[in-house]
């Protein structure tokens, strides 16, 4: 079984410069990805601003009901509504879910797949909860919960928070990486019997078209049960690219957010129970 999960096209920009470590190789398939992703999202950002313009419909329902989902997740985690929380979490969640989601299209896969890109959303929310919490309980406190219970923990303490990054980062990256390897291996084993799937696939169509051409289609009993087995069966590397893509996706990028929240809340709800 021929695996070329890691077999990414390498780009050296900076080797006229003699930067040559592998720090400043860029990985061309995850910036493609990767930009591919935050295409769809602009695209769809800027269709929810067209439709929140006209009047109420199931499409403005949807945008609405997605963006109460994270404002009601950030004032659950907190206790109250603070829209820089807001916005950073729901940022994180849909930028995480796009590029693990764009791996459903052709030609593409996700860009989460890459330890490159777990490891910068890992830094980023790292880095932005350090940063909140400096901004709320000031520096000198935030110093002191390194010393706590007593100073010779503080190297303890420290290591402890850096391995937030880690987690986070090969949470993601693992969970995606196991879904791709699971995908290929189905493909993997499918492939010899593609003549079969597709015989199966012709016999399917007539059939189906047939009995709808002549409105006898049937809706329940046994020979509807065994069209909808048959047609789950010939689609089965679809329905498996939509599971890794949508669902896991929409589970790992929820993960994220939540324990972007909850450090975060954690880490402010410490400072201040250490300060009264």
């Amino acid at each position: 079984m021929n695996f070329d999960i890691f077999n990414y096209h390498l780009i050296h920009p900076f080797e006229a410069f003699n930067f040559t470590h592998p720090f400043w190789t860029l990985h061309l398939d995850t910036l493609i990805y990767t930009w591919a992703a935050m295409a769809l999202f602009f695209s769809l950002v800027f269709v929810a601003r067209l439709a929140l313009k006209r009047a109420p419909n199931k499409l403005t329902i949807l945008f609405e009901t997605i963006v109460r989902f994270f404002m009601n997740t950030t004032r659950d985690a907190f206790g109250y509504f603070e829209f820089r929380y807001f916005a950073f979490t729901a940022s994180l969640f849909l930028f995480t879910f796009f590029c693990c989601f764009i791996g459903v299209f052709p030609f593409l896969d996700e860009a989460t797949k890459d330890l490159n890109t777990t490891l910068a959303l890992g830094l980023s929310s790292f880095c932005f909860v350090q940063y909140q919490k400096i901004r709320v309980n000031g520096l000198l406190a935030y110093l002191k919960e390194y010393l706590h219970p007593f100073f010779l923990l503080a190297p303890i303490n420290i290591i402890g928070e850096l391995a937030k990054i880690a987690s986070m980062s090969f949470r993601l990256f693992g969970n995606i990486l196991g879904g791709g390897v699971v995908f290929m291996m189905l493909v993997d084993f499918l492939q010899g019997y593609a003549y079969y799937f597709f015989t199966l696939g012709i016999i399917y169509f007539v059939v189906h078209t047939g009995l709808d051409f002549f409105n006898v289609l049937p809706t329940r009993g046994f020979f509807s049960v065994l069209l909808k087995a048959v047609s789950v069966i010939i689609f089965a590397l679809a329905w498996a690219q939509l599971f890794f893509g949508v669902f896991e996706g929409l589970i790992q990028s929820f993960v994220i957010m939540m324990l972007t929240l909850t450090y975060l809340s954690m880490g402010i709800t410490h400072q201040d129970q250490q300060a009264h």
